[in-house]
């Protein structure tokens, strides 16, 4: 990040010139890579769930990747991945792929967060 000086009424002061324009696409771009491998370990996860613990299935609205799947489906799944209740299962590969997806959900939350504050620096 570059500095730049500014004299306003005798005082001296220092302005941040950010890489604004260089900063967006990246984070675009991080957001469509999140995305697609959002889609990609859910699928598994799902696939991984339904055959092995279908109870834990049923608990979490027997959530689909691209069929009817609802609002609270969805808040059930992140909430499980966030408060960490795949730890239970004992299972390495579930706990693996959960320990991926909550990952992916910081990057993305990150990444929009990012592209929020810099189409709105642009704004105002």
């Amino acid at each position: 990040m570059a500095e730049k000086n500014l004299l306003c009424n005798g005082v001296l002061h220092l302005a941040a010139i950010g890489l604004n324009q260089q900063m967006l696409p990246v984070f675009l771009g991080l957001l469509l890579a999140a995305s697609v491998a959002w889609l990609f370990l859910s699928n598994r996860l799902y696939a991984e769930l339904r055959q092995n613990y279908p109870r834990l299935y049923g608990t979490l609205g027997s959530p689909k990747l691209f069929m009817k799947k609802s609002f609270t489906a969805n808040f059930k799944v992140i909430r499980f991945l966030l408060k960490q209740d795949y730890e239970a299962t004992g299972d390495r590969a579930v706990i693996r792929l959960c320990r991926g997806l909550r990952s992916l959900f910081y990057i993305y939350i990150i990444c929009l967060s990012g592209c929020a504050i810099l189409l709105f620096d642009k704004i105002g």
